[in-house]
Protein backbone atom coordinates (compact mmCIF):
# COMPACT_ATOMS: atom_id res chain seq x y z
CA UNK A 1 0.00 0.00 0.00
CA UNK A 2 1.04 3.61 -0.55
CA UNK A 3 2.46 5.58 2.77
CA UNK A 4 -0.80 7.63 1.97
CA UNK A 5 -3.06 4.44 2.73
CA UNK A 6 -1.20 3.55 5.44
CA UNK A 7 -1.74 6.85 7.17
CA UNK A 8 -5.43 6.38 6.43
CA UNK A 9 -5.34 2.71 7.62
CA UNK A 10 -2.89 3.21 10.84
CA UNK A 11 -4.12 6.73 11.38
CA UNK A 12 -0.65 7.48 12.51
CA UNK A 13 0.71 11.01 10.00
CA UNK A 14 2.25 10.49 6.58
CA UNK A 15 5.23 12.46 8.17
CA UNK A 16 5.53 9.78 10.90
CA UNK A 17 5.75 7.18 8.17
CA UNK A 18 7.85 8.92 6.36
CA UNK A 19 10.29 9.35 9.51
CA UNK A 20 10.28 5.34 9.78
CA UNK A 21 11.36 5.47 5.95
CA UNK A 22 14.25 7.91 6.35
CA UNK A 23 15.30 6.49 9.20
CA UNK A 24 15.70 2.89 7.61
CA UNK A 25 17.19 4.17 3.80
CA UNK A 26 20.10 5.78 6.86
CA UNK A 27 21.14 2.13 7.28
CA UNK A 28 21.74 0.69 4.43
CA UNK A 29 21.99 -3.14 5.39
CA UNK A 30 18.64 -3.01 7.49
CA UNK A 31 17.16 -1.24 4.77
CA UNK A 32 18.47 -3.93 2.34
CA UNK A 33 17.08 -6.87 4.69
CA UNK A 34 14.05 -5.16 4.55
CA UNK A 35 13.68 -5.18 0.53
CA UNK A 36 15.00 -8.62 0.52
CA UNK A 37 12.11 -9.78 2.90
CA UNK A 38 9.49 -8.30 0.89
CA UNK A 39 8.19 -5.47 3.42
CA UNK A 40 9.00 -2.83 1.57
CA UNK A 41 9.72 -1.30 -1.92
CA UNK A 42 10.26 1.72 -3.87
CA UNK A 43 8.22 2.38 -7.30
CA UNK A 44 9.71 5.60 -8.85
CA UNK A 45 9.00 7.92 -6.11
CA UNK A 46 6.45 6.69 -4.29
CA UNK A 47 7.32 3.63 -1.00
CA UNK A 48 5.24 0.90 -0.89
CA UNK A 49 4.59 -0.93 2.71
CA UNK A 50 3.24 -4.32 3.15
CA UNK A 51 0.77 -4.63 6.01
CA UNK A 52 3.36 -6.76 8.19
CA UNK A 53 5.64 -3.76 8.22
CA UNK A 54 3.16 -1.31 9.49
CA UNK A 55 1.95 -4.05 11.91
CA UNK A 56 5.35 -4.28 12.69
CA UNK A 57 6.27 -0.29 13.33
CA UNK A 58 2.86 0.66 14.65
CA UNK A 59 0.99 -2.73 15.55
CA UNK A 60 -2.33 -3.19 14.24
CA UNK A 61 -4.61 -0.85 11.77
CA UNK A 62 -7.38 1.03 13.30
CA UNK A 63 -10.78 -0.21 13.02
CA UNK A 64 -12.88 1.93 11.39
CA UNK A 65 -16.13 1.71 9.33
CA UNK A 66 -14.50 1.25 6.36
CA UNK A 67 -12.10 -1.98 7.95
CA UNK A 68 -13.40 -5.39 7.13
Amino acid sequence: MSVQEASERWGVSVDTIHSRIRALVKDEAKLEGTVEAGLIKKSHRTWILTTTLMKMWFGSEILTGNNE
